[in-house]
């Protein structure tokens, strides 16, 4: 889950190692190694770690009934619902495959799959800054956050633990 406690963190690339070239992930939504535990029942394949707006790219993948907790974004998202279905509980629309939604930075809201989702929700997020987890919504209250660094740091991780080279992850640094 997230980082609760706020450090200077860097991506570890020397800087003649980090690219700013284009490039390309290629992604494999059935390889279950790569999907990147995140929280009960939601898991995510990092397709980009931005290193200098904190941002990030993923596929998320999340099974009905799941939620994440209510957080805002100090940038924008963008979403690409693939597969399921998912809402906020503060909107009354809902995702479903084929739906784009933007979302302006600083609007605050608790993503859930709801239980009658046709399967698992899969969806790509391009998040252009951090996001702030809330420990007390209804007050305002920091909880957490997470950001580039921070999923990058998780994905490392996971990689590690189930034998996957962590610096194949260094490609989709930018």
């Amino acid at each position: 889950m997230a980082i609760v406690e706020f450090s200077n963190r860097i991506d570890g690339l020397e800087p003649h190692q980090r690219s700013r070239e284009h490039f390309i992930a290629d992604m494999d939504l059935e390889d279950e190694r790569l999907w990147v535990p995140y929280s009960e029942g939601v898991w995510f394949q990092p397709c980009h770690f931005n290193v200098t707006s904190g941002g990030f790219s993923v596929i998320a993948k999340a099974l009905p009934g799941a939620i994440i907790g209510t957080h805002y974004h100090v940038g924008t998202v963008q979403a690409y619902t693939l597969q399921g279905n998912w809402r906020y509980l503060e909107h009354d629309w809902t995702a479903t495959p084929g739906t784009f939604v933007f979302e302006p930075a600083g609007g605050q809201h608790t993503l859930v799959i709801p239980e009658d989702s046709p399967g698992p929700m899969v969806t790509l997020f391009v998040v252009t800054g951090a996001q702030i987890y809330m420990d007390n919504a209804a007050e305002g209250r920091f909880g957490s956050y997470e950001d580039g660094f921070t999923m990058l740091e998780m994905s490392r991780k996971h990689y590690r633990e189930v034998g996957l080279d962590p610096t194949l992850l260094d490609a989709r640094i930018r």
